[in-house]
């Protein structure tokens, strides 16, 4: 059993926003952590992003989402692999985790990092009650809370990396 069918809350949560960020700043480089099936990914590429990849530490995870990753006629082929979020340093215009509540704690400086300048991070796979210590673990001088949303018990919490201008 892989998560990420897409009938879950938190999928759904992730699903909409990143359609909805697809369509309005279009990020040419998406990055889906804990990728299940790959759904989210797909999303991103469809959506027009020009480098799409996905991670995930499970095997079986990584399997299935190839084989649904190649059902899609699409030029841009989606990159999966078990690399760290930071891996390709400061690399993506959006990075999308949708992992329960420990591994977040465990991989928020590697996520951060993954993000260029103005890039936005989405989060869920945790509950609204949940949410609070989320947020004051990812809200600091490198990220800034942009957006909370809730689907059922379930939350989605957007962050943008902040653009530092370099002091004249």
């Amino acid at each position: 059993m892989v998560f990420g069918d897409g009938s879950h809350q938190t999928t759904r949560l992730c699903a909409g926003a990143m359609d909805l960020l697809c369509r309005q700043r279009q990020p040419k480089t998406v990055l889906d952590v804990g990728t299940g099936t790959g759904i989210l990914a797909r999303i991103a590429r469809a959506r027009g992003a020009h480098f799409v990849a996905g991670t995930d530490i499970d095997p079986a995870a990584l399997a299935v989402a190839r084989a649904h990753c190649s059902l899609d006629a699409h030029a841009v082929e989606i990159y999966l692999g078990v690399e760290p979020p930071d891996y390709w340093g400061a690399h993506f215009d959006l990075v999308v985790a949708n992992i329960l509540e420990e591994p977040l704690r465990h991989l928020a400086p590697a996520l951060a990092r993954a993000l260029l300048p103005g890039g936005v991070l989405l989060l869920s796979g945790f509950t609204h009650l949940q949410t609070p210590a989320i947020r004051l673990l990812y809200e600091n001088g490198e990220l800034k809370f942009m957006r909370e949303a809730h689907l059922g018990e379930w939350a989605l919490l957007m962050f943008e990396r902040q653009i530092r201008l370099a002091n004249n």
